[in-house]
């Protein structure tokens, strides 16, 4: 029979390199040639207001901020970061300005922002629990999830919502 090894002397599956803080990626923002922000900034301003479709806008000023962070960090994994951020916050302010007619076509009430957020809070209220008796964060997010969405999902089965 083999002898087996330790897990100490066993070879890692996956080698990470540890990642460049985040204040140092904002420096070499603030470092970077000042005409390039402001060609990059007023290009996705420019690119927001010019077109009418909001898909266009989206992927207009989008490609513009990649390119835009990538010269000035050089570093790809930071300009998506960047990217995946304008892109929440231009969601938040596109819904924010059509809220009448995503209220109507979503069908939201009262009833239905009020299950989402007590879903919310219950599976944050369970993972702090899990976590304050000793269950790894990570894996307590997808357990208390899972076990909210179950006790909804029942609720709903058991009492639907009376309109």
């Amino acid at each position: 029979m083999a002898a087996s090894a330790s897990p100490e002397d066993s070879e890692p599956l996956f080698v990470l390199e540890p990642l460049p803080e985040l204040s140092g990626i904002i420096e070499s923002f603030a470092s970077a040639n000042p005409a390039l922000l402001v060609f990059g900034f007023g290009g996705i301003v420019y690119f927001l207001t010019r077109f009418s479709d909001p898909m266009t806008k989206l992927w207009t000023s989008s490609l513009t901020l990649i390119a835009l962070s990538f010269i000035a960090t050089d570093s790809m994994f930071y300009s998506m970061i960047f990217v995946s951020i304008h892109v929440l916050v231009f969601f938040l302010v596109w819904a924010a300005i059509i809220w009448d007619q995503l209220k109507v076509t979503l069908g939201m009430n009262r009833a239905r922002v009020l299950s989402i957020v007590s879903f919310v809070v219950f599976t944050w209220i369970l993972t702090v629990l899990g976590t304050a008796i000793g269950m790894p964060t990570s894996s307590g997010v997808v357990v208390c999830t899972l076990a909210t969405a179950y006790i909804w999902w029942t609720y709903y089965s058991l009492e639907p919502s009376r309109v």
